[in-house]
């Protein structure tokens, strides 16, 4: 039975995996994260059904025990965008610094591991279509980005077998993760679910010997593609509108850039895992979000009148 180590694992991605893991039926499962309300709340319902581990990416003492005894590691494990605006020193610490860590432990202690790293398709910058042959084109502002192209590129030095996928923005049902509103506004993005990256990655495993040491764009498809001001319209008239969102919307800049991908089919041919369509999505999270505050509901609808002007 392989062992699969999962970092950041209470994360967006990192308990819809565990879940289709555990469907599998043929893995040992360790998750790795901070120990915080909202892990506990995420992992407890996997209890007595995987390894739960609590701690620090940057403890290299516990880093190298994990690494030593795992066959699979997906490093989920990193600082989001509007934190990663607001905090670069974080996101060195933690997204590179403890990138690196784990890398190097994989280098000196269990080199034969397999290494499955979600970069961001930020790094193609303000452009309308990307692909992987389009330019990376990262603000000097932008730290979030600048550490993802850091860690892909010390992953390609030091590791032989590896995969990194660039992924767009990744909606889940359950709520809407803040750094969506970090995209610009009026655009026409190809965005991606949850349960469609876990999918991914979790078929990733079977598929090592025609994925191994290459990267792909990991999107939904041409189905997944929308226009932001609509996403922007459907997740606000679900969910309304708070003062937390207000602060995100005007005080952190809209630099987590979306595409539309030209080559996001080449990954599907191989894991056959783009499923369903962007409205099918949306028409499930209506289902899922019948009720929300009314005071909610109408700074929605002030705010979707200014947007669409």
């Amino acid at each position: 039975m392989k062992k699969c180590l999962i970092t950041g694992a209470s994360g967006v991605v990192g308990a819809k995996l565990i879940t289709k893991l555990l469907k599998e039926e043929e893995y040992e499962i360790t998750a790795l994260d901070l120990k915080s309300p909202k892990a506990l709340k995420k992992l407890n319902k996997f209890k007595n059904k995987i390894n739960i581990v609590y701690g620090d990416i940057n403890d290299n003492t516990l880093i190298t025990a994990l690494v030593k005894d795992h066959d699979i590691i997906f490093h989920l494990a990193g600082i989001m965008p509007p934190t990663a605006e607001v905090n670069s020193n974080l996101v060195n610490i933690i997204d590179y610094g403890g990138s690196k860590g784990l890398i190097d432990a994989i280098c000196e202690y269990n080199p034969k591991a397999y290494f499955i790293y979600p970069s961001s398709t930020t790094l193609y910058g303000n452009i309308d279509n990307a692909s992987l042959d389009s330019d990376i084109n990262i603000f000097n502002n932008d730290v979030y980005s600048q550490n993802k192209y850091k860690i892909e590129n010390y992953i390609k030095k030091n590791l032989t077998n590896y995969t990194i996928y660039r992924i767009p923005l990744i909606l889940e049902k359950n709520n809407y993760d803040s750094f969506m509103f970090n995209i610009p506004v009026n655009k026409k993005i190809e965005v991606i679910t949850n349960s469609l990256v876990a999918n991914a990655l979790v078929k990733s495993i079977k598929n090592k010997r025609k994925l191994n040491k290459k990267t792909f764009n990991m999107s939904g498809g041409s189905k997944y593609q929308i226009n932001s001001n609509t996403l922007y319209k459907e997740y606000l008239s679900i969910e309304g509108v708070s003062l937390r969102f207000f602060l995100m919307h005007y005080f952190i800049p809209q630099n987590f850039y979306g595409h539309c991908y030209q080559d996001s089919q080449v990954l599907n041919d191989i894991l056959d895992f783009q499923k369903g369509s962007i409205e099918e999505f949306l028409n499930g999270f209506k289902k899922q979000k019948r009720f929300i505050r009314a005071l909610n509901r109408l700074y929605a609808y002030v705010f979707l009148r200014k947007l669409m002007k």
